[in-house]
């Protein structure tokens, strides 16, 4: 008797404010943190000088975009926190979560901006697909990670779910047509 293998599951977790939220996490640790209403940016070395490199929700809400200039942004912005970013230190964190996310499944692997997890016949285990999603979101908000989760049988429309799509968007085979469609052309 043999057995029909699972269909191709896969989880895309993306993290668009990792940098500013593990810098919150580790500051937080160590001194008190500015207001929440005061804008600040995260960033790096570029070759006129220091780059946005990441932005909290004020900085943002003052249109400030990661790649402008600290110094242009500043002459704007004369209240702006600028702290230095640490783009290895976000990509080693990528790497521990992957190997943390095992616990939904056996094979994860980090991105530049996420993990991937292929979930195929494992999501019975946490009580069906849309639960196991929110105990993924729930585990990475518990850690202070803001996250938004795709869910689709290939990685690619994971990838474009999780980044585009309705926060903690499913969809099968028969309907992958249809929840990519209303996806933005960035979305490929």
């Amino acid at each position: 008797m043999s057995r029909t293998p699972a269909p191709p599951r896969i989880v895309s977790a993306f993290f668009p404010e990792l940098a500013m939220d593990r810098w919150r996490r580790i500051t937080a640790q160590q001194r008190t943190l500015p207001d929440e209403a005061v804008p600040v940016v995260l960033s790096h070395d570029g070759s006129h000088g220091p780059v946005v490199h990441a932005v909290s929700d004020a900085a943002r809400a003052l249109s400030i975009r990661e790649g402008a200039r600290v110094v242009d942004v500043q002459a704007i912005h004369p209240d702006l926190h600028v702290e230095r970013a640490d783009p290895e230190g976000d990509r080693a964190l990528l790497k521990r979560l992957a190997l943390w996310a095992r616990r939904w499944c056996p094979w994860t692997v980090a991105e530049a901006d996420g993990i991937v997890l292929d979930v195929s016949g494992a999501a019975h285990l946490f009580g069906g697909e849309a639960q196991m999603l929110r105990d993924i979101n729930a585990r990475f908000v518990m850690q202070g990670l803001r996250v938004r989760l795709g869910l689709a049988p290939t990685r690619g429309a994971a990838q474009m779910l999780a980044r585009y799509g309705a926060q903690g968007a499913i969809c099968g085979a028969d309907d992958l047509g249809a929840a990519l469609a209303p996806l933005p052309v960035t979305a490929l």
